[in-house]
């Protein structure tokens, strides 16, 4: 109707202009022309302030952080500085918050110049739905789109628009992603591939990533070697322009929340007790520490695995070589497939705000031996975390390998990825151990809601931010505040730690908790997921009244479906444990142990419905992404279109207990 109603506007403007002779009819005309003009400027005003109340202009835009330096290598020592902005502002194609236009400088243009006309009619589409519509757009029609206009290359350029055409192509061919540079590259590399595959040219040329000539760039360093990729010689890599003049905080933010810097103030808390591994007994760690439902580090746990010695990068590329690995994005449509050597690639240079995290649940199968540099070395220091223990570990190991819900997984990010907040499935205890960089903790006890986090009434659907980098840069002054608040009380209060290779993590069953890696290269940690005796009552109870929650088996056929979990692990125990069985299904029939589920649906009615306003209101912000219910933050976007299972929710837990809308 905008176009229509500007389409008359011309013409009556212009049957003003060619009748200028009759004096009553100008008259007529110019008053005519002047409220179809102000109508197609309300309409304008209206179809923007739908979505963002403005052109390109977000009110929830994280604040700038001022301080922190991200090129020290100890960053959580490093200084204050504005060192952190700078690299912030460094838009790859020159795109600046919408605020700038402001003080927009150039005296013979308005500031919102590049965009309106770039767009022309398009112009009352604010920026989230102009992207909107470019995703469905093909790859040749986004290479036309890019041409057309500063603003149309500045939007076309969007790295997850490049990202979902190379995951939705490599999908309907059926093959893993070779990555390469930039997910545009990524991209027309295989176009030009299939095109000189389609001639028969066998024309290609050896191309490190950084994308010199292999014979010119001849180094004795083996990782370069390693991560060379063959170029067909169609291909020339793409090197973005900065554009002035575009102000926008729909493209501004997703840079902003991938590539911020990290402040010194996110990790120099340590509010998690630390525990030498020479004084950790199994009593101990049951009685004060599972029983007691608290997280624990055990320093020098995993000093001596050989895993913290061997697995680096050219390692896990060597000794995977024929292997795919399974990565996922909560913001991405569909999983995909990488082997080691491309997923390196990508970590190197990823700039999309939620990046594909590697969480892999078939390592063990599919690559058997990595096992052997950590599981006999599990068992000799960490034996209360060993199935044989006395006490009873990994209770769902009794329902044999292939018939139990997911629980062991491989981890591979880059820098400032992670895993959002989120409770580990199926009311299951996690440790979690980094075997490459650091990995930073934030937990909140159970029952109680971090900032920025809203599930809904029955608990089935969270809504949240989408990426880590936006939940520090948006909340991170109010965590602070319920942190140090005199008036928090210690059950109600956030812990914090940085967990460091040599170490390993327990994390306990229904505590929220959001994972950041913060070293540069490839992030990497096992985790593992299990039941004992100090929370099989909830596993049992939750197995009986969760059964929607229940994620890790829906996808495979071997395993034992939701519906019918409960008796089969009840069987199991009988048969195996029937002690635990006992004490379990009596700790059941008490209700819950912990606080983070509650069948009473009369107990804190007000809270409740409190929960409850927020989430709707939350769920119906403009970032919104929903999954299945019983899915996970990372694995099951876009759920319904794969038919996969929950598989994995964070970075300790297996498929997670609730859906999720991203704001």
């Amino acid at each position: 109707s905008t176009i229509i109603i500007q389409a008359e506007a011309k013409t009556t403007m212009t049957s003003q202009s060619t009748n200028r002779k009759r004096p009553a009819e100008s008259k007529d005309s110019r008053r005519a022309a002047k409220a179809v003009l102000k109508r197609m400027r309300q309409l304008e005003r209206d179809a923007a302030a739908r979505t963002l109340n403005g052109n390109g202009r977000s009110p929830d835009l994280p604040p700038l952080p001022t301080t922190g330096c991200d090129n020290n290598e100890d960053t959580a020592s490093a200084s204050s500085s504005s060192d952190g902005l700078g690299v912030i502002l460094n838009h790859p194609y020159g795109a600046l918050p919408h605020g700038n236009s402001l003080a927009h400088s150039d005296p013979l243009t308005t500031a919102d110049h590049v965009r309106t006309a770039g767009l022309g009619t398009l112009r009352p589409l604010n920026d989230d739905q102009l992207l909107t519509m470019l995703s469905f757009l093909s790859g040749k029609d986004l290479g036309r789109w890019v041409q057309c206009s500063r603003f149309g290359y500045v939007a076309g350029h969007h790295d997850e628009l490049w990202r979902d055409l190379t995951l939705r192509s490599a999908d309907a061919e059926r093959r893993s992603i070779d990555f390469y540079r930039k997910w545009r590259d990524t991209y027309v590399l295989q176009a030009c591939r299939a095109i000189e595959q389609s001639k028969g040219s066998g024309n290609v040329s050896s191309t490190s990533p950084s994308g010199e000539d292999e014979k010119s760039s001849k180094a004795d360093d083996s990782d370069a070697n390693a991560d060379s990729i063959s170029l067909p010689h169609l291909f020339r890599p793409h090197i973005p322009v900065e554009v002035a003049g575009v102000y926008s905080d729909t493209f501004y933010r997703s840079w902003l929340c991938r590539s911020f810097a990290l402040n010194p103030s996110w990790l120099n808390i340590e509010t998690i007790e630390r525990v030498d591994a020479k004084e950790m007994t199994a009593d101990r760690f049951v009685t004060e520490y599972e029983i007691a439902n608290k997280p624990v580090i055990v320093k020098d746990a995993t000093a001596s695995w050989p895993a913290i010695h061997k697995w680096n990068r050219q390692y896990l590329i060597d000794t995977t070589r024929g292997v795919t690995f399974r990565a996922t994005s909560g913001a991405a449509p569909l999983p995909s497939s990488f082997n080691m050597e491309s997923y390196a690639r990508y970590c190197d240079s990823a700039a999309e705000e939620a990046p594909l995290y590697l969480f892999d649940r078939t390592f063990s199968q599919t690559v058997p031996h990595l096992l052997d540099d950590f599981v006999p070395a599990k068992k000799k220091t960490c034996p209360y975390l060993d199935p044989s223990a006395p006490h009873g570990h990994d209770l769902f190991s009794l329902l044999g390998e292939g018939r139990r819900p997911d629980y062991r997984w491989i981890i591979v990010g880059p820098k400032r990825s992670g895993s959002a907040f989120h409770i580990d499935p199926n009311c299951t205890h996690a440790w979690n151990v980094p075997i490459v960089g650091r990995k930073r903790w934030i937990f909140y006890p159970p029952g109680i809601n971090p900032p920025g986090v809203y599930p809904s009434a029955t608990g089935d659907d969270v809504a949240m931010p989408i990426s880590i980098g936006e939940w520090f840069l948006t909340y991170w002054d109010e965590h602070c505040r319920r942190r140090d608040s005199p008036s928090t009380p210690p059950s109600e209060r956030p812990l914090e730690c940085t967990v460091s290779p040599g170490e390993i993590l327990f994390v306990p069953h229904g505590w929220w908790h959001t994972v950041l890696n913060l070293d540069d290269g490839l992030s990497v940690a096992l985790t593992q997921n299990y039941v004992s005796s100090s929370n099989v009552g909830d596993v049992l109870r939750f197995l009986d009244t969760r059964v929607n929650q229940v994620s890790g088996c829906r996808d495979r056929k071997e395993a034992v479906p939701p519906e019918d979990l409960g008796n089969a692990f009840r069987e199991a125990l009988k048969e195996r444990r029937p002690d635990l069985l006992a004490a379990g299904e009596s700790a059941a029939s008490r209700g819950w142990s912990c606080r983070a589920w509650n069948d009473d649906s009369n107990s804190n009615r007000k809270e409740d419905d409190q929960t409850q306003t927020e989430f709707q209101k939350a769920n119906g912000k403009k970032r919104k992404n929903e999954c299945n219910a019983g899915g996970s933050i990372l694995d099951m976007a876009k759920n319904r279109s794969t038919g996969a299972d929950i598989g994995k929710s964070g970075e300790c837990g297996g498929g997670c207990d609730f859906s999720f809308s991203f704001m």
